[in-house]
């Protein structure tokens, strides 16, 4: 089976188009200093400025609190996967040596030996769609999680974008498809330590979010 992303795919968004407004709240070491605005640049002789900023993707995945205790839990839930699935395989394959063992020493009849060559198959099979089906649960679990995470920062992002008079708001990875940005558009810092001062208000209602989630897709799937 494919490894579940164990990095939450921020490739959901692509960008956050957002307008600017205002906001206040003190800064310090911990805090986004939203006295400093975006300053905006031309994009043409004939166009207004605009104000463009990115953070980085990989820095959102370990700095983010609450990215990293999602991340974490996917990620028990992955690994607990895996131990039960090797441990049925693990009994399956004592189960051939025991019977190879009893074969070998003359021990089963050719009455026997369609009734075991049955087991064996039922086994397999057990062995199968436990992992396609608990696999594809947990598949499907993370890519609710995902989404209903990316709509969070996404609702952060407008926020943020907004408090610092942002126009324009990516997120920026190596080999993804913006070639070069210069580091003055950087702005991942600010982001970060804006996400975790709003946690608890990120928190709030993220579970039923993933439940709307799983309801859409079930409804999606009913063709409804």
């Amino acid at each position: 089976m494919k490894k579940l992303s164990t990095v939450l795919l921020l490739g959901i968004l692509s960008l956050l188009l957002v307008t600017s407004c205002g906001d206040n709240s003190n800064s310090s070491e911990n805090e986004v200093d939203d006295s400093t605005q975006v300053a905006k640049r031309q994009m043409g002789s004939d166009s207004s400025g605009i104000a463009i900023a990115y953070y980085l993707q990989d820095s959102i995945a370990t700095q983010f609190d609450f990215y990293r205790e999602i991340d974490s839990m996917l990620k028990s839930k992955e690994i607990s996967f895996q131990k039960e699935l090797e441990s049925k395989i693990r009994s399956y394959r004592q189960y051939e040596q025991d019977i190879q063992k009893r074969m070998d020493a003359g021990e089963i009849t050719g009455y026997e030996l369609e009734d075991i060559q049955n087991a064996a198959m039922q086994k397999q099979q057990a062995i199968q769609q436990f992992e396609q089906q608990r696999g594809g649960e947990l598949q499907q679990e993370s890519l609710q999680y995902q989404t209903a995470l990316m709509n969070k920062i996404s609702e952060a992002g407008r926020e943020f974008s907004e408090m610092k008079g942002i126009d324009i708001l990516y997120f920026y990875q190596k080999g993804g498809q913006i070639t070069y940005i210069s580091d003055s558009f950087d702005v991942t810092d600010d982001f970060i330590k804006f996400l975790n001062k709003r946690e608890e208000q990120l928190r709030t209602g993220f579970d039923e979010e993933v439940e709307s989630i799983e309801d859409k897709d079930i409804n999606k799937g009913l063709g409804k």
